[in-house]
């Protein structure tokens, strides 16, 4: 459930993206409908015509549709059976914490504008996009590298660098540099205790106060 969990931060991490292939996907089918839609008394076979002309672009917003879907049901479900356990979650203490504004805009540079420059419609390109895809997809979940996500920071989280006290072993351990993911502004909070769930030893989320998501 974990890897599955990683899985869809990953891929929904990349909603800007899908939803700029969706987009222009959808724009070269409108536009070839237009293009092809001369005869109204030939409405099948342009349809027909239409579909077969743009197989790969139909296909491709049909896959991406059921991925972000399935992903995004996938994270809510998990977040909502890990916060609403009735056994009492941890505890760490933010000993210090900054924001850490430039995460995201540094994704968003360095690995989702990159893609749009694929062209999504010729077959050959959409393969170098997938083996692509993959290989960083394969990166970045081994590395736990899946925190900058467009869906949590739309749920009200924010993510903080943090040196982040918790129990290791029956022993209190400092965590430098810890990543966490929080509705709480932990800038406010140093020194305090708030209540946390363990990605990886280093990458936290941290429950609101009375347990819920």
């Amino acid at each position: 459930m974990w890897q599955k969990f990683k899985w869809d931060m990953f891929v929904t991490s990349f909603i800007p993206l899908w939803l700029s292939i969706v987009v222009l996907d959808a724009w070269n089918i409108v536009s070839l409908a237009l293009e092809k839609w001369d005869d109204k008394s030939k409405m099948l076979e342009n349809l027909k015509n239409i579909l077969c002309s743009s197989s790969v672009q139909v296909i491709s917003v049909i896959v991406i549709a059921f991925l972000v879907i399935s992903s995004i049901v996938g994270i809510n479900s998990f977040l909502k059976k890990k916060f609403t356990i009735k056994s009492t979650h941890p505890k760490g203490t933010v000993k210090k914490a900054t924001k850490a504004n430039k995460l995201s805009s540094e994704f968003l540079l360095a690995y989702i504008l990159p893609m749009i420059a694929f062209d999504f419609g010729d077959p050959q390109k959409l393969v170098l996009f997938l083996i692509y895809f993959l290989v960083l997809a394969y990166l970045c979940i081994r590395n736990n590298n899946i925190y900058t996500n467009i869906l949590l920071e739309f749920k009200g989280y924010r993510i903080y660098t943090c040196d982040f006290e918790c129990m290791v072993a029956n022993e209190n351990h400092i965590y430098h540099d810890s990543i966490v993911i929080s509705k709480i502004d932990l800038t406010q909070e140093e020194g305090n205790e708030v209540p946390y769930w363990d990605f990886e030893n280093y990458i936290y989320i941290t429950v609101d106060r009375g347990g819920k998501q």
